[in-house]
């Protein structure tokens, strides 16, 4: 058993994984450090009321940057147009990339490499608020959506998105539950906090998240369909009977997470008191828990 560790150990496959491995960590903290000294070069600069609030829960808000905000999102662009670049030409994987004739998936790259900047937004503020410094928080939120880059990158520009390999599987659909996760806040956050302005009602917390449900469904079956199952030998879930079977599996989802979000929100936050589970701190457990339910059952029933 030793004697094959040592030989997968100075397998060509292995040391090109630790190679690609190195050159993300590398790469990422090199771009990260460029970041951090355009953040420090003062070239946005908001001298007056550079923090806004934003109601994120029931009486609770979060003072973010301006500064922050927009460096973060211009930085974390330039971030992943110099990341594919380097990596288009150094080809850390030795595989040749995909031609660009392929538009379809340099598209599909394009717009969720839009979510990591999204996501590199969002991971700088929160970082900030939780008390780090401005240059920590940017450097932290670009080395991470760094490796999202590159997972992304191999997806769709050495055409891992085809790969029937578990783990590629598993990666496709958290990409998926990103996605509708995006589009489910969203809507779930403007019917509770825009159109009903907070109302506290249980009624209010059921209706934003079906409709978030309702929308995160949709997107979910159609990406799940044509992108993450590549390994399922029948096409049971085009047919009429595995779309019902999707919407019944999404339907029990749409239960476990009111029940959570229910129990979560209206009781422990705004009837016990306890302040942890605000609304996004909510959304995020009911998601990876539902996240997770949805994977299992739908690779067990409908996508064999």
């Amino acid at each position: 058993m030793l004697s094959k560790l040592i030989n997968r150990l100075k397998s060509q496959n292995f040391q090109i994984c630790i190679g690609e491995i190195i050159f993300v960590l590398a790469i990422s903290f090199v771009l990260s450090f460029v970041g951090v000294l355009f953040l420090n070069s003062n070239l946005i600069s908001f001298k007056d009321n550079d923090l806004f609030s934003f109601i994120y829960s029931e009486n609770m808000t979060l003072n973010l940057s301006k500064t922050l905000l927009i460096d973060s999102v211009i930085f974390s662009f330039i971030f992943f147009i110099l990341f594919y670049f380097i990596t288009w030409l150094v080809k850390p994987s030795g595989l040749t990339p995909i031609s660009i004739k392929k538009y379809k998936n340099f598209i599909y790259l394009f717009i969720l490499s839009l979510f990591g900047v999204l996501a590199a937004a969002v991971i700088s503020s929160l970082l900030y608020v939780a008390g780090l410094s401005a240059s920590f928080s940017l450097a932290m939120s670009l080395f991470i959506t760094g490796i999202y880059y590159y997972l992304i990158y191999k997806l769709y520009v050495e055409e891992k998105n085809n790969s029937n390999l578990i783990y590629w599987e598993i990666f496709r659909f958290a990409i998926v539950g990103l996605v509708a996760a995006v589009f489910d806040f969203a809507l779930s956050y403007i019917i509770q906090f825009i159109i009903f302005k907070g109302n506290q009602n249980i009624l209010v917390t059921i209706l934003s998240t079906a409709g978030g449900f309702i929308i995160g469904v949709v997107i979910n079956y159609l990406m799940s369909t044509f992108m993450v199952y590549k390994a399922a030998k029948s096409n049971f879930s085009k047919s009429l009977k595995g779309i019902l079977f999707f919407v019944g599996l999404a339907i029990v989802g749409l239960f476990i997470g009111i029940g959570l979000q229910t129990f979560l929100y209206n009781y422990l936050f705004l009837t016990v008191g306890v302040k942890f589970f605000s609304y996004p701190i909510d959304f995020i457990i009911r998601t990876l828990i539902v996240m997770i339910y949805n994977y299992i059952s739908r690779k067990l029933l409908i996508y064999k």
